[in-house]
């Protein structure tokens, strides 16, 4: 049981479903985790979490609006995938599926601010979540350009 400095009681849970050929997490309450302790402390394997990051404005200074993110998402090429041998263990939760992904050295380019190095192997990693916020601009882009030819 760990408790956060609001006084909650949090627990964490690690539940082996060998049918699931995967473990299963559960986070009692809310736990407050930032992203770089989910990728070191829980993201070892493949796991699926409801993440809720502070948006509201009254914490954002510097703001500048997304723009000509239609054509960097162009840029990126999606692939299909298998682990090397070598990474498996570090990277996956070890199975030999296909994975789905980009290439992290493609989004450094269009999007630097999603890359981090990881500091024991100096292997890039993606940060997935932060990339929505690009994909929902650039559907954006996508819709006005469709609405002005519709309107042709």
């Amino acid at each position: 049981m760990k408790e956060n400095s609001n006084d909650t009681k949090q627990t964490e849970t690690k539940i082996d479903s060998s049918d699931l050929n995967q473990d299963v997490y559960f986070f009692g309450g809310l736990k407050e985790y930032n992203l770089d302790q989910i990728e070191t402390e829980v993201l070892h394997e493949n796991i699926y979490l409801d993440v809720f990051a502070g948006s509201d404005l009254r914490l954002k200074k510097n703001i500048i609006p997304l723009e000509k993110t239609l054509s960097k998402v162009n840029n990126l090429e999606t692939i299909l995938f298998n682990w090397d041998e070598s990474v498996k263990s570090k990277f996956n939760s070890g199975n030999n599926e296909r994975e789905v992904g980009l290439i992290a050295q493609q989004v450094a380019i269009e999007f630097p601010e999603l890359v981090k190095k990881d500091t024991e192997t100096g292997f890039l990693t993606v940060n997935y979540t932060k990339l929505t916020t690009h994909l929902v601009e650039a559907i954006k882009e996508l819709s006005q350009i469709v609405e002005e030819q519709t309107d042709k």
